[in-house]
This record gives structure tokens, sequence and C-alpha cells, in this order.
């Protein structure tokens, strides 16, 4: 029968890890961003939307209704 190996101790009764790389932070440009947009007019809050953006990616847009306001336009972007 084979003996199981165990993982040497050490006398000061602390264990022994390995040693893991610790993740980094990610930069603005990979995190995700929402922002919302209100209008009277469902154009007008996407036209909103759009002037917002520019140049950024955008992931995700999701329209909603904005209450007495009108409609509300979220976008999500990086």
């Amino acid at each position: 029968m084979a003996k199981a190996k165990t993982p040497p101790q050490t006398d000061d009764g602390t264990i022994a890890r390995d040693k893991a790389t610790p993740k980094a932070t990610p930069s603005a440009s990979q995190v995700e961003k929402i922002e919302s947009f209100t209008a009277a007019f469902k154009a007008d809050a996407h036209a909103a939307a759009d002037h917002f953006l520019g140049g950024r990616e955008e992931v995700g847009r999701e329209e909603s209704d904005g209450g007495n306001e009108g409609v509300k336009v979220t976008v999500t972007y990086k």
C-alpha cells in the first residue's frame, strides 16, 4: 500500500501556503459604467444618450418609463 504524502509542517504552528499573485485592479477603460437620460419623448432621450456616448463603447441600452417626466434611457458603456 502506498503512503499518502503530507505537506511539511513548520515548528511555529503556521500553515504554509502557495504564493498567489494578487489580481490587478482593472483600468478605467475596462470597467462598465451606467448613465441615465430622461426626456419627454423617446427620440429625445435616445438622442441625448447618443450625444453623451460620443466615441465611448456602448455595452447595452435599456428603455423604461420615466414617470411624469416621460421616457428614461439607461446606457451601459465602457
